[in-house]
């Protein structure tokens, strides 16, 4: 047995709906923060910071009706990763957000207080009081969850099951969704695709171009479709957050972006709502 019959042994394979190559996602957030959002000019980790709060807050005032615009020229839907507080403080952005069709994902309480730094009856409060934030604002409860940072625990899943949730964005370890069992139940795993493509990590934190990003969402779909066209279909998702990608200097890249990725034929254009549905209907496995 050669190398190349290991390899093809151990590569799993999934199908997309009418047998796309490749599937596209882009998540959203619409955070709220604590004591400080990512960008800080001065002070130390957890104290309070009134400049980077208010950095943050541009998303729900600004930002977030920008990618709106955008995301309804353009033809797209969005999966938006909600912060609890953001859904009490704000209800009529959330509800409008769920009113033009994007999914609502459960986004801890606030972005800057992690699951991970808790007990198990805080960190179950925290979900549960996020959710039911989100549906009393939207009329809608969220089917998946991200935590802040990707905190999760060894308890998480077994909460999100338990509070009903479908699905996990907490993993980095693939490139494919796949069924977990938790438990008596069982969730959705939607790996992080998206660390190739994300406003905070290529664009914010590092003072790149905002080009930087683009490349990183191209090239991901490119070897994506490429893959799928040779049989084994792939899937490719981008990273925004409202109080980054939604400013000026940003959005005409994000569009650029945008359209010529949708020029791309046979890419399957979802959201993660029905990316995990897909998945558990057809009980992907690793």
């Amino acid at each position: 047995m050669t190398w190349r019959d290991t390899l093809s042994r151990s590569r799993r394979t999934v199908h997309w709906p009418q047998g796309q190559y490749a599937a596209a996602t882009i998540g959203v957030a619409l955070e709220a923060f604590e004591n400080q959002s990512q960008l800080r000019l001065a002070g130390r980790p957890g104290q309070r910071d009134s400049f980077s709060l208010s950095y943050g807050e541009y998303g729900v005032r600004v930002g977030v009706w920008r990618l709106l615009e955008l995301f309804d020229d353009l033809a797209v839907k969005a999966s938006f990763s909600v912060s609890g507080r953001l859904a009490r403080d704000w209800p009529d952005v959330v509800k409008a957000v769920a009113d033009a069709g994007h999914d609502l994902v459960g986004h801890g309480w606030v972005n800057d207080v992690f699951l991970n730094e808790a007990d198990a009856g805080a960190e179950r409060d925290i979900i549960v009081r996020t959710l039911d934030a989100i549906e009393k604002a939207a009329g809608t409860r969220p089917t998946g969850w991200a935590s802040p940072a990707n905190s999760s625990t060894e308890r998480t899943k077994q909460i999100m099951v338990d509070s009903g949730l479908t699905w996990s964005g907490d993993d980095a370890s693939d490139d494919l969704p796949y069924v977990e069992p938790v438990g008596d139940g069982r969730l959705a795993v939607l790996p992080k695709t998206n660390l190739s493509a994300n406003d905070l990590i290529h664009w914010i934190l590092p003072t790149n171009s905002p080009q930087v990003f683009a490349e990183g969402f191209a090239d991901t779909l490119a070897v994506a479709w490429a893959e799928g066209e040779a049989g084994r279909p792939q899937w490719a998702d981008m990273v925004l957050h409202c109080h980054m990608a939604g400013r000026p200097a940003f959005l005409p890249t994000l569009r650029r972006c945008l359209l010529e990725a949708r020029r791309r034929e046979r890419v399957w254009w979802t959201t993660k709502d029905t990316l995990a549905a897909w998945t558990l209907e057809n009980g992907f496995a690793r």
